[in-house]
């Protein structure tokens, strides 16, 4: 029952994020619709306590039911600062590429390095290595990098 927490603790332990800087609710998989005031109260109280200057949340095209309110939730609660969403191109019918950032190689070795962390969804095909290496190549190739990550932004505060 636990699986997803072990794995978030073991892929964000990968990305450099400490463990007392992740915060994993209880909410069941595909019932966040059925609980968005709790979710837009709990990432208020995280405002209120991180005031983040960027905030990274799925787009709100993301057609998973989970994402689109934590990406509806999320522009209300960081409606302050900085908000890109991130793309899932398997989830994503509709993405506007509007900000690139440029990759190192050592940057998608480790985003690999987490994603592979999350065991319980390696039978996905877009767990492969490979499909996170080319989407880096694809995304650096269309701003003449050798790699990048995209993002759509909702608010840009400078």
């Amino acid at each position: 029952p636990d699986t997803l927490r072990h794995e978030v603790a073991a892929a964000t332990s990968r990305l450099g994020i400490p463990p007392e800087r992740l915060t994993v609710h209880d909410f069941d998989v595909r019932t966040f619709p059925e609980h968005r005031q709790e979710i837009l109260e709990l990432l208020i109280a995280l405002w209120n306590e991180w005031q983040p200057d960027v905030v990274f949340q799925p787009s709100l095209h993301d057609i998973h039911q989970d994402h689109q309110t934590v990406a509806a939730e999320g522009l209300r609660a960081f409606k302050r600062t900085t908000i890109l969403g991130y793309e899932i191109p398997w989830n994503n019918l509709d993405f506007s590429y509007q900000a690139y950032f440029s990759l190192e190689k050592a940057h998608i070795e480790r985003k690999a390095s987490a994603l592979a962390e999350y065991a319980s969804q390696q039978h996905r095909r877009y767990a492969n290595p490979e499909y996170i290496w080319n989407l880096a190549r694809t995304h650096g190739i269309n701003v003449n990098r050798e790699y990048a990550e995209v993002f759509q932004v909702y608010r840009l505060i400078a």
